[in-house]
């Protein structure tokens, strides 16, 4: 009799665990996706247009001497599941060439081999693999709007590094449109930008303020 007995608790004992396990695997994704609370299903491959929305990338430098201003043109698309916010992927691109300070011998030099080398670096790109910390702001009527840091690989200049960014997403199910938002700090040194001898520093800030805003549609 005793016997038995330590073997039903055994079992039942194996029994419970294996129904937590599942219970866990099951869970999981709801625990950890965050979503708009929409109706919205599946992933949405949103393409950057400027139907819906001016794409731009602004970019601030404020140095002792000089405050420069500008403007770059923005392309791109990525992957939404309106109901895992945190699975977000994506790929945005800024032409080198599409950057325009207001004067265009300024412009020129910004491309050239002492700052951006636009000729041997076409692109800057920003790769997103996922987007942590989400915290849905609101949700209703069709549209949904989160906050979270978007984490990927920055390029810039030819040297990639791990980029993480405060960014807010708008979601509309009509038509599946989105809108980001974001704004990021660069380092010229960490991206080996060394420009004129005695200009980083003095004209140009060492660290640029970036800000963009994306707008698309599903395609």
């Amino acid at each position: 009799m005793h016997v038995f007995i330590t073997l039903s608790r055994r079992t039942l004992q194996t029994i419970t665990a294996s129904m937590l396990a599942l219970t866990f695997v099951f869970a999981a994704p709801t625990l950890w996706a965050t979503g708009f609370n929409l109706g919205a299903k599946g992933t949405k491959n949103i393409k950057l247009d400027n139907k819906v929305g001016n794409n731009q990338a602004q970019f601030n430098s404020k140095a002792p001497l000089e405050e420069i201003s500008g403007t770059a043109s923005v392309s791109g698309t990525f992957a939404l599941d309106p109901a895992n916010i945190e699975a977000t992927t994506g790929k945005i691109v800024v032409p080198v060439n599409t950057m325009q300070t207001g004067i265009e011998l300024r412009n020129k030099h910004l491309l050239g081999k002492d700052w951006l080398d636009e000729e041997s670096h076409k692109d800057i790109v920003f790769e997103v693999k996922k987007i942590s910390g989400v915290q849905l702001v609101s949700s209703g009527g069709g549209k949904g709007v989160a906050k979270g840091t978007a984490e990927g690989t920055f390029t810039l200049h030819g040297v990639s590094k791990t980029l993480s960014c405060p960014i807010e997403i708008t979601y509309v199910e009509k038509g599946d449109v989105a809108m980001v938002k974001t704004e990021f700090t660069v380092s010229l040194k960490e991206f080996n930008i060394a420009g004129k001898k005695g200009i980083v520093g003095s004209k140009v800030a060492e660290t640029i303020t970036v800000k963009a805003s994306m707008f698309g549609a599903g395609s």
